[in-house]
Parts: structure tokens; sequence; C-alpha cells
């Protein structure tokens, strides 16, 4: 006359992102008050969808032990959370049963690179820009603009000049992107100029992208 009952009505997992299949996500144990076969206890996953894709193309369920486990590799840039329901049973007759909620939070991993969207980048090096030759210190050339797919810390991204024929002319806001002269342009320059800009996430390990520009 008792049904199995799960310690808590809800639990929140979290699980990495880039999982192998087969992974192990969670175990969840029921008891049962009762004596003999009607406080055997077996798990199930009840029947829902997660993007469209039945639950149990997502994971399955140990049902003598209530062990979770993957079926796929999650991406957390397709797939944040998901939320299941988790039924446990007994053998009596006829058999009780209860159910409590997972939700899975799937964790970031630094798995994208920056990607360079402005100036237009093609074969790794971006569009010419032209100074001119009256540009005092602080001249705004141009501003690098990038993405990154990840998300918090993984998506912070810094700016940075790896390679220049002249170190003292231009420098690149670590947080801004903005290439900024360093100081006036003079008549003795190189009229052409290359840098490299290094753009790097913060995750870890840190992932970059470079852009060339003339």
């Amino acid at each position: 006359d008792n049904a199995p009952q799960f310690a808590e009505a809800s639990y929140n997992v979290y699980m990495m992102e880039n999982n192998a299949p087969g992974a192990f996500i969670f175990t969840v144990t029921a008891t049962d008050p009762d004596l003999d076969q009607n406080s055997y206890v077996s798990y199930s996953v009840l029947d829902n969808h997660i993007q469209n894709l039945p639950v149990s193309t997502y994971l399955t369920i140990n049902p003598m032990n209530g062990t979770i486990c993957a079926l796929r590799s999650f991406d957390h840039e397709e797939l944040k959370n998901f939320q299941i329901r988790i039924q446990a049973r007994d053998a009596g007759v006829p058999p009780l049963s209860s159910s409590a909620t997972v939700n899975v939070i799937i964790l970031d991993q630094n798995d994208n690179a920056p990607v360079i969207v402005s100036p237009s980048v093609e074969s790794g090096s971006a569009t010419a820009e032209i100074v001119p030759q009256s540009a005092r210190q602080g001249y705004l050339v141009t501003k690098i603009m990038a993405t990154d797919a990840d998300s918090g810390q993984n998506s912070r991204l810094f700016y940075q000049i790896t390679k220049s024929i002249d170190t003292t002319l231009f420098n690149v806001g670590q947080n801004s992107g903005e290439i900024r002269t360093a100081r006036n342009i003079l008549q003795s320059d190189n009229p052409l100029q290359t840098l490299v800009i290094l753009v790097k996430d913060n995750g870890q390990p840190c992932l970059s992208s470079t852009v060339t520009m003339n």
C-alpha cells in the first residue's frame, strides 16, 4: 500500500558538453517501505520529447539501479538544458509508482575559436586600410570585430598585435579591438605597413584566430 518515494521531487544535474556517448549522467534512487516483492523498485523514463526527438534517443536508464547514461554527445551551443521525468514503480499487485524530475544542464566547454567578422577576412588577410600621412597619435585606423559561439568567460575576447614592421607605430585596444596610431606618422615611415592581429578567448586552454592587415 506504499508507492516508491524519491528523496527529492526534482534534481539538478550538471554535465560538460562533448561527452562520450554512454557517459554517466546521474543515478536516481527511490525507496519503498513495503516488504518483499512489494518493495522491489524498477525505473523508467517517461515518454517525452527533446527538440522534437524522443527522449529515448538522448539517454537511457538502468531499470534495476536507476543509473542514467547519455546516448549521444551533447553540444551546449545547440542544447543548453533539458528536463526528463523518471518513474519508480514497485512490483506489487496492483503496482504503485511515483515520479521525479531531472533537470540536466549542459555546461559550456571552450570548443569554439573566435571568428573575425570585421574587417571581412579573405584567405587570412583583411582589406587594406588607408591611413593619411597627416595622421597623428591616436588616429583610429580600424576596429577588429570578432564573435565567439561559446558562453561566459569562454566567449570573452582579447586583442593583441603579434607582428608588425614598426612596433612603435600602431597599438590595439586589448578589449576594444581598436587599432590606433601610437604616434604621429612621419615622412620617413615605410608607406606599407603590415600587422598581424591575434584574437584569443578566455577559455582554458584558450583558442585564437589571426588576421593580417596591410
